[in-house]
């Protein structure tokens, strides 16, 4: 997927300007390895913002879709962990965690 698809960003500001595409992903990097921190120390309502603000700046990334989905289940809120894993799947090719997260939030 090229990088233009993934991360085409606004920035609010007094002129709005067009965000370099690396300079996206790298700044949707950093939200999600700050979400994936807090994550590990299992505060999910940070992770849960950080993987937010990587969706926003990268809306078309699968990934964050997931990461943001098995939050949501650990704060229990499956329905909204349903929605972002299935997001997840519409954007990847047959992802066993994807499906394994979907599925759990049946149980």
């Amino acid at each position: 997927m090229a990088a233009a698809a993934e991360c085409d960003v606004v920035m609010a500001t007094t002129e709005p300007e067009l965000l370099d595409d690396e300079e996206a992903k790298r700044e949707a990097e950093s939200f999600k390895e700050q979400g994936n921190a807090y994550y590990a120390k299992k505060d999910y309502s940070e992770a849960y913002n950080y993987y937010t603000k990587a969706i926003d700046m990268c809306p078309k990334n699968a990934s964050y879709y997931g990461n943001r989905a098995a939050t949501l289940m650990m704060l229990g809120k499956f329905r909204e962990a349903l929605g972002d894993a299935q997001q997840s799947g519409r954007m990847t090719v047959l992802s066993g965690d994807i499906y394994e997260r979907a599925n759990a939030t049946y149980l």
